[in-house]
């Protein structure tokens, strides 16, 4: 079982760019709640310089209009469901194209960015940060465990029709994590 283990993280590695140790507490193949929990603590000691915002942090400077909200994850993921008004870009976008193209809607806000439990997110949010300050973006944040924390949470996602309850497992091994099983889904609305 362990093989298959590091075999995943081996793949998750080569994704995103990083060396990714296997972590002690994971003897078997999937992630359960627990140690899913786990990770987002690893994903926050991997990225000490960047300020892990829980759910409800999030959410209120959503209200208030004062963050810009990126999903970092693939096109397929942001089909099945986002946070409302997140704009999603790709996880192995370049920097400077990234700056290009979105650091003057930060001015004034805070960068907020996402993905299924904060690996992906933190390593652009990391990547981007200093020149979205010299833009004028007020700070740079990842959402503390991703869309993953925020449906676990209960709280809203959307699609492109409106309101929905289903979340894309990123792949089978992480969906195993989600608490409500019922609501995970690749391919989004029927």
């Amino acid at each position: 079982m362990m093989g298959k283990t590091v075999r995943y993280f081996a793949m998750l590695a080569a994704v995103s760019g990083l060396s990714y140790a296997v972590p002690a507490v994971w003897a078997g193949d999937a992630p359960q709640l627990g140690q899913l929990e786990r990770t987002i603590e690893d994903v926050a000691r991997r990225w000490p310089n960047l300020q892990h915002v829980p759910a409800d942090g999030v959410a209120n400077m959503m209200a208030s209009k004062n963050a810009v909200l990126f999903d970092v994850r693939t096109e397929q993921e942001y089909g099945v469901s986002h946070l409302e008004g997140a704009i999603r870009v790709d996880p192995a976008i370049d920097s400077a194209e990234f700056l290009k193209t979105h650091a003057a809607a930060t001015k004034g806000k805070t960068a907020v960015f996402y993905c299924s439990v904060g690996v992906r997110s933190s390593k652009l949010a990391e990547r981007v940060g200093h020149g979205l300050k010299q833009a004028g973006a007020l700070g740079t944040q990842n959402l503390r465990g991703g869309i993953f924390a925020w449906h676990q949470e209960g709280r809203q996602l959307h699609d492109a029709k409106g309101p929905i309850e289903l979340v894309h497992p990123y792949d089978k091994t992480w969906g195993k994590a989600i608490k409500r099983q019922d609501s995970i889904s690749t391919e989004g609305r029927p």
